[in-house]
């Protein structure tokens, strides 16, 4: 039997809010991670990165953020908001993703 298979007395349910501070300290270093995380995304062009994070000498940083934290899907959970927001700038968020609420089954690797 798998953990997943064991029964358990409660359920834990509700909501949890995860935070993460960060400070840029080189945004071309940043930008570089963030294009080459979005061009391993099946069809994505370096003409489309360049729309979703900006040019290298002038990046979204917030986009960059965006692309590089965005959550993978948890088991038994729905994500039910993700925001990059830039400290006292007093943007509205970036809302890059929606996450889907079923869990991506991979092949087993035999």
């Amino acid at each position: 039997m798998g953990v997943s298979e064991m029964g358990y007395g409660t359920v834990a349910s509700g909501s949890f809010t995860v935070s993460l501070t960060l400070k840029v300290e080189d945004a071309r270093a940043l930008w570089a991670a963030a294009a080459d995380r979005a061009l391993a995304a099946p069809g994505m062009t370096l003409a489309d990165v360049l729309d979703t994070i900006g040019p290298r000498e002038d990046p979204s940083i917030a986009e960059c953020i965006a692309m590089l934290t965005a959550p993978a899907a948890l088991p038994g959970c729905a994500l039910d908001a993700y925001e990059v927001i830039e400290a006292d700038a007093g943007l509205a968020p970036v809302q890059i993703i929606q996450l889907p609420t079923q869990p991506v089954l991979r092949a087993a690797h035999a």
